[in-house]
């Protein structure tokens, strides 16, 4: 065995290795979904705010955000192979509406009952997704070998 081996392992290679972890690369892509998902909402809520309901606007900020998102996860975080564009845009559009069904309940809650604004509300109902649909889409969605 030589010293070289024997010494710490380049910084180059231990990012890499991350990198090629899934869960960073669905971290890094989750921040990102976010916060394009909140921007939507944003742009909806400020300009359509006295004509369209907030609930409206959630749904519409969730289905353009997941049209925008869907080929990031499967090829970049997920490098999925297992089900055609449109199978797999449905299966992840499903885990999807997890997310919708979580604003359409919890932001009347924060905001009719608590008193909690729009978009403050919002902001907190993002954070409590990610878990469980990070979970649904590694079991479920792109459910293939070749992210595991």
């Amino acid at each position: 065995m030589s010293v070289a081996q024997l010494g710490p392992k380049p910084a180059a290679s231990r990012v890499a290795k991350v990198a090629a972890d899934h869960r960073v690369r669905y971290l890094i892509v989750g921040v990102g979904t976010n916060a394009l998902y909140f921007g939507l909402f944003w742009l909806g809520w400020h300009f359509l705010q006295h004509s369209i309901p907030y609930l409206a606007v959630t749904a519409a900020a969730n289905f353009t955000t997941a049209l925008i998102v869907y080929p990031l996860y499967r090829d970049f975080v997920f490098g999925s192979t297992s089900a055609g564009w449109i199978r797999g845009f449905a299966k992840f559009y499903t885990v999807y509406l997890f997310g919708l069904g979580c604003s359409l309940l919890g932001m009347p809650l924060l905001i009719e009952v608590l008193g909690v604004p729009v978009l403050v509300a919002q902001a907190l109902v993002i954070g409590a997704v990610p878990v469980v649909s990070y979970l649904l889409h590694h079991f479920w969605t792109f459910r293939d070998k070749s992210h595991n």
